[in-house]
């Protein structure tokens, strides 16, 4: 009847880092937010989706961009598509990405 905001939340978004040899993963807590205008998005899909991911070298930055990008051409089905990853750990660093930037 009326446009919803959802938000989705996993701890098991993994790629692998493109900087190393091997099979480095690069693993994720993401958070994804939408609007629901006219459509929902099926968190089974996304979810099946998201493990694509598991087997390709992707920088964080990027892959927050693709996640962003492929959500938000549902449009206008769905509207301020938000993606929040936050890197695990690495060297003491947590890597945290957003898309798009917060004002």
């Amino acid at each position: 009847d009326r446009p919803v905001r959802v938000t989705f939340r996993t701890e098991e978004l993994e790629s692998l880092c493109p900087a190393v040899e091997g099979t480095q993963p690069d693993i994720y807590c993401a958070e994804i937010a939408y609007t629901a205008l006219t459509h929902a998005i099926e968190s089974k899909s996304l979810k099946l989706w998201l493990v694509t991911f598991r087997d390709r070298r992707i920088f964080a930055e990027h892959l927050a961009l693709e996640i962003h990008d492929h959500l938000a051409a549902h449009e206008p089905a769905v509207g301020d598509v938000v993606v929040r990853l936050v890197q695990n750990a690495r060297g003491g660093i947590t890597t945290v990405v957003e898309h798009p930037p917060p004002a």
